[in-house]
């Protein structure tokens, strides 16, 4: 399981690496779903008027079966074989989901300063 200092640090870097990017009042959210052999999946849920809060769920056994905890449109069936590798993204209405492995390089400052770049309309990127 990746280290909840790592994650914690991985939303503080995304969310400051976004910052930027959002009108004010727009906030960020974060349910963190980690998963016992490595990585985690992310749900940021932004809007106005949401607080940047993070919740912690309990560990679950694989990535597979922590994203099927999520009601998304992605992915449907039975996820327990599903194997996930670096960081695989699902963009939503008012959502972003992160599929990330527990390699320490899709934790890092530079991975959320990539993935807020995956996020973004290929014209703002590089605009602040």
């Amino acid at each position: 399981m990746t280290e909840q200092s790592k994650v914690q640090a991985y939303i503080n870097n995304f969310r400051r690496r976004l910052a930027p990017f959002l009108r004010p009042g727009i906030g960020l959210d974060c349910n963190v779903y980690p998963a016992v052999d490595g990585g985690a999946v992310l749900v940021f849920r932004i809007g106005p008027n949401v607080e940047n809060d993070d919740k912690y769920h309990p560990a679950y056994p694989s990535l597979g079966r922590a994203l099927s905890q999520i009601e998304q449109r992605a992915f449907g069936g039975n996820l327990d074989g599903f194997t996930f590798g670096g960081t695989n993204v699902i963009l939503e209405q008012d959502r972003i989901i992160f599929i990330k492995e527990g390699s320490s390089q899709e934790w890092s400052d530079t991975a959320a300063e990539k993935d807020v770049a995956s996020v973004l309309a290929p014209h703002r990127r590089g605009q602040k």
